[in-house]
């Protein structure tokens, strides 16, 4: 994935500008609604102006960072499946048919998963810094609740890998399994994938769970300490909104890791056909 990053560097930098614009008109969605709240108790409109200028630009952005995708991605795709059928002459039609499907999640990783990973840290970063501005006992929850959801990934990342490696196994089988005709060969190559697929999901489940107590009661604690402390109705609504995105994006990005770990086995077996992804 390193050596795409450099050699399709033009056109993931456009497409990267246009996400981290996107993102930061995302970010300031719940502080323009807090203005716009107190702007409005003031009978003033003001504040909805502002609120509306931001979400037509915001959407305006979002519609051209996806046209410029879709065609960015498109391209990168057929020149990196080409190469790699080219070039792995050594391998069956199985392996290579099940190369190219795990090319194109590459692929789709930086079409669809970058793009919202980018959003969620770039959204992370800034609910912090404003969390921080608005409410110090919330930001130094949010820190806590963030350590220990990394740790908590960071713990089980090696098992991760190690289920994904067998699933690849597997599923570079498959084109040979149903070419064979017999119905219990496939019967078998199908369990052994869905053995290894349960492992996954059951590992996500137990992860996922674990992490939304974490997140749970940082909710309850934020609420609490936001109405305590804060005496504007519209920066009480403003921090709420904020612990929301904090907690959207701590459920989110780990999600994404897990698929970077995925994504990263199956870098090692491109680049072992001579195709660097």
């Amino acid at each position: 994935m390193d050596i795409l990053l450099k050699r399709f560097a033009g056109r993931l930098t456009l497409t990267m500008s246009l996400v981290v614009l996107e993102a930061v008109g995302w970010i300031l969605f719940p502080l323009f609604i807090g203005r716009a709240i107190d702007s409005v108790l003031a009978e003033s409109a003001r504040g909805l102006y502002e609120f509306g200028a931001l979400a037509l630009a915001t959407m305006l952005i979002a519609i051209v960072r996806r046209l410029v995708d879709s065609r960015a991605y498109a391209r990168i795709y057929v020149s990196l499946g080409e190469e790699m059928v080219g070039a792995d002459e050594e391998s069956d039609t199985s392996t290579r048919t099940a190369r190219l499907g795990m090319l194109r999640e590459v692929v789709e990783f930086f079409e669809n998963s970058l793009p919202a990973l980018v959003n969620s840290l770039i959204g992370l970063a800034g609910t912090v810094l404003i969390l921080w501005l608005l409410n110090v006992p919330v930001f130094l929850g949010c820190l806590v609740v963030a350590v220990a959801t990394v740790t908590l990934y960071a713990l089980t990342g090696r098992l991760t890998t190690r289920y994904n490696e067998g699933f690849n196994d597997q599923y570079e089988r498959q084109v040979d399994a149903v070419h064979s005709g017999d119905s219990r060969r496939v019967r078998e190559h199908l369990r052994a994938m869905m053995r290894w697929n349960i492992r996954l999901s059951d590992l996500e489940a137990a992860n996922f769970g674990i992490n939304w107590v974490f997140m749970t009661g940082l909710l309850v604690f934020a609420v609490a300490a936001a109405a305590e402390q804060t005496v504007e109705y519209g920066a009480v609504f403003a921090i709420v909104m904020y612990v929301f995105q904090f907690v959207e994006s701590m459920l989110g990005i780990p999600l994404y890791y897990q698929q970077w770990l995925r994504l990263r086995e199956i870098s090692g077996r491109l680049a072992g056909v001579g195709v660097e992804a």
